[in-house]
């Protein structure tokens, strides 16, 4: 039982500092590697958001949540900043993706593995059909400051009528929100 929990510690510490191991389906990469964002809507059927397509246990296990990465994710980040959230109260994630390595024939698709490093959750606050709400914004710590948090709000931005940012911030999300609210809202 000890080993169990030491290896559930060591899996919650690498999430939070590299991000959740992480699987997903894409065209081939051309050149040089890069993040990948995608995105998925767990309000309306899980359909996906753009090229990369995440893998079903990215969200979904044999026990559920628990354990996904995007549970691990939401882990690393109530432990960072204290704060409560679940991935099965549904919402729009956008998340970006490191690739680590990937597996594909010429003409693809190609199944990637690598790291989230970091996302974004919409919320539907007034049920009227518009994710007009950012909920929640985590980025792993080993990438921080590389424009990942920005990238995935000007992402939601554009496909989505955003009007709040909700709080609490942290010091270095309250500076982030300062720092970039007249592009973003």
């Amino acid at each position: 039982m000890a080993f169990r929990f030491l290896v559930e510690e060591a899996e919650q510490n690498v999430a939070a500092h590299l991000g959740p191991l992480i699987s997903w389906e894409a065209p081939p990469s051309e050149g040089d590697w890069d993040l990948v964002m995608s995105g998925i809507d767990l309000d309306n059927a899980a359909f996906e958001l753009g090229t990369a397509t995440l893998a079903r246990q990215s969200f979904d296990t044999p026990d559920g949540w628990s354990e996904s990465p995007l549970d691990l994710a939401a882990s690393a980040y109530k432990r960072a900043f204290g704060w409560d959230h679940s991935p099965g109260e549904g919402g729009i994630w956008l998340v970006m993706s490191a690739p680590v390595s990937g597996v594909g024939g010429e003409n693809g698709p190609w199944h990637y593995k690598g790291h989230l490093t970091g996302f974004v959750v919409l919320y539907d606050r007034g049920h009227e059909g518009f994710y007009e709400s950012v909920g929640h914004i985590w980025t792993a710590a080993s990438w921080k400051r590389r424009g990942i948090a920005r990238r995935l709000l000007s992402e939601a931005r554009s496909r989505f009528p955003i009007k709040e940012i909700e709080g609490p911030y942290s010091a270095d999300g309250a500076a982030f929100i300062e720092s970039c609210a007249q592009d973003l809202l």
